[in-house]
């Protein structure tokens, strides 16, 4: 019996170090995240976009410093895209104008990757709203391209290169199967930075590699990474209410 009690016993052992560990690396998430980006990442799941609202309106560019004004462009990265969503077409417009500007002004305070992928996106966005023509999809992309030679673990700019690949047309480079490569490698670019833990990006990424996995018509993988999802961000209501439930009915190509 005395085997099997120290079998027990160091079994118990590994247990608690492994629970220990665990509760260590969730303090210093909690203690990386800031309160700001921890605010946008709750609304962001909740899809409360108003408070992104809030935050971009009352925010003073010229008052912030470096980091706030990162915080920023990712904050306008992501909102631009979703009043396109909506419909909302002159506030889109109205916020990939001041998009534009930042972009402009925070070209010697941000890596030359970050720059690059905000220059991408701005372009593409100008597209989309008919500001543009259709050789500023082709800088767009090149750009984006750009960045990831700048640095190649980049998580922006390989959030970015998901996306072109993810939404845009095969004469255009999309590609569902490059996109969901290029959305892992972010996922593992973002998991090795703890002030990713609590950053919309993290779950936004997430999500869009669980649709890759849809669209190629592996509806077992993306019904996993939901459920990989859920256990990280529980309140992630697109996820839990609208698209595992769509997965539910739909079988594997």
């Amino acid at each position: 019996m005395r085997p099997a009690y120290r079998d027990a016993q160091t079994g118990a052992r590994v247990v608690l170090r492994s629970f220990c560990l665990y509760a260590l690396l969730f303090v210093t998430c909690l203690l990386a995240a800031s309160p700001v980006d921890r605010r946008l990442y709750d609304a962001y799941l909740r899809q409360d976009m108003q408070v992104w609202a809030d935050y971009l309106e009352t925010i003073r560019w010229q008052d912030a410093d470096n980091d706030e004004r990162s915080r920023i462009l990712l904050c306008e990265y992501g909102y631009v895209p979703y009043l396109y969503s909506v419909g909302d077409t002159v506030a889109c417009r109205i916020a990939n104008h001041r998009y534009k500007q930042h972009i402009e002004a925070a070209k010697d305070s941000l890596s030359e990757a970050d720059w690059l992928s905000h220059c991408s996106a701005v372009r593409i966005y100008s597209y989309l709203l008919g500001e543009a023509g259709i050789g500023d999809v082709v800088s767009g992309m090149r750009l984006s391209r750009k960045a990831l030679q700048a640095d190649s673990l980049n998580p922006l700019a390989l959030y970015m290169r998901a996306n072109i690949c993810f939404h845009f047309p095969k004469f255009f480079g999309g590609s569902k199967k490059k996109a969901l490569q290029y959305c892992l490698r972010a996922e593992r670019a973002m998991e090795r930075d703890t002030a990713y833990r609590y950053h919309w990006m993290y779950p936004a990424v997430q999500l869009e590699a669980a649709q890759c996995y849809d669209k190629l018509g592996h509806r077992g993988k993306a019904s996993e990474q939901c459920r990989r999802i859920m256990l990280l961000h529980p309140q992630f209501m697109y996820v839990t209410d609208t698209f595992l439930p769509s997965l539910s009915v739909k079988p594997d190509r």
